[in-house]
């Protein structure tokens, strides 16, 4: 039983080493590049190791993702649990968590878009992004409607009326809200005026709309 448990213990050491020099290796110089062999080097472990433990860099790459995934969202559920019932606070634990040294690294932040960027691509990295994400938009809408009912904040918009799917597309939930008061779009540079509306700090309708109207060939009615 204990030779057991030391062979089980020797595997998760050097699992953790391999995927700690994967994601080291994979911020420098993205999946293209990355061998096995670097892995092998960074974690001073024979190659063979990682052949015996991944069978292949698509394994590995794979359960790099999943590590750092299930990594955020660990801390993340451990951030809230900190905090009590108080909505707010949540809030501030999940933007304080986000930003902790321990997620927010260079490394990780290089290595999340190096996935991203594959997502398309790779059935099995969309899949564990999806996971995560629809996890932790679940999670955050919860919050939000607590704070809503706590503070008896009056929205102009129904709480359900950007309902996304994954892959996120913003475009016709935006495109809905434009229909609906009467905005009349002619920009040429629409992804810019999307981009610019998710980033706007919207409190009432009277601001959405004068955003809107300060867009080149963006007209707008009101009833």
């Amino acid at each position: 039983m204990k030779q057991r448990n030391l062979r089980s213990e020797n595997k998760k050491n050097s699992n953790l080493k391999l995927i700690s020099s994967t994601i080291k290796n994979l911020s420098k110089k993205g999946i293209n590049e990355l061998t096995l062999h670097d892995v092998s080097q960074g974690a001073g472990l024979s190659q063979g190791i990682v052949n015996f433990h991944f069978k292949s860099k698509e394994l590995l790459l794979i359960e790099t993702l999943r590590f750092i995934s299930n990594e955020y969202l660990h801390s993340f559920q451990k951030s809230i649990a900190k905090t009590g019932n108080d909505p707010r606070r949540k809030l501030i634990a999940i933007i304080e968590n986000d930003f902790s040294k321990k997620i927010c690294t260079r490394e990780k932040i290089s290595v999340w878009f190096t996935f991203f960027s594959e997502i398309k691509y790779k059935p099995a990295y969309h899949q564990i992004c999806k996971e995560r994400d629809l996890y932790y938009q679940s999670i955050t809408e919860n919050i939000f409607a607590e704070l809503i009912k706590k503070e008896n904040i009056r929205l102009w918009f129904p709480t359900k009326i950007v309902e996304l799917e994954y892959p996120y597309n913003i475009e016709k939930p935006l495109s809905n809200l434009f229909k609906k008061f009467n905005v009349n779009l002619n920009s040429q540079n629409y992804d810019d005026l999307i981009h610019s509306i998710i980033e706007l700090n919207i409190i009432d309708i009277d601001s959405f709309l004068s955003a809107l109207s300060s867009f080149p060939s963006c007209s707008i009615k009101r009833s």
